[in-house]
């Protein structure tokens, strides 16, 4: 396991944010996985995946599928979505699903501190933007 991976885990730990790791501190994988779950006042429970390497980490989280009806409505919205916000990004991956993604720096020094603002940030923004994302998504 990488050690900003061990570095993000304690922070978190200290925090007192509930985490789960998917990798072994002993492992030697390419790729790190942390799980983190909240609960929004618009957001139903939304897990964030940390995929962390030796550089950084992507953050993910698949918010449901679109609806099919709302298709190009989807695409609308991703658009604006990412013209208005400027640190995460919004997509539709190939199996229809919407999905929220964002992409910190972060070394062993830094790993708690930007990890957890990466994540608080990812969690704010889907947290005011799921009322517009909910009206395409498949019920």
């Amino acid at each position: 396991m990488y050690d900003n991976s061990l570095a993000l885990m304690y922070a978190m730990r200290e925090a007192g944010i509930e985490y789960r790791s998917d990798t072994p501190e002993e492992d030697e994988n390419l790729i790190d996985t942390v799980r983190v779950g909240w609960t929004g006042a618009h957001l139903p429970r939304c897990v964030l995946a940390f995929r962390i390497n030796d550089r950084g980490a992507h953050l993910e989280a698949s918010l449901g599928a679109i609806a099919a009806s709302a298709r190009a409505t989807a695409i609308e919205l991703v658009n604006a979505l990412n013209s208005e916000y400027r640190w995460v990004k919004f997509s539709i991956d190939e199996g229809g699903v919407l999905v929220c993604s964002h992409d910190i720096f972060m070394v062993p020094e830094v790993a708690g501190l930007f990890g957890i603002a990466g994540m608080g940030r990812m969690f704010d923004t889907l947290d005011e933007v799921y009322p517009r994302i909910s009206k395409v998504l498949a019920r």
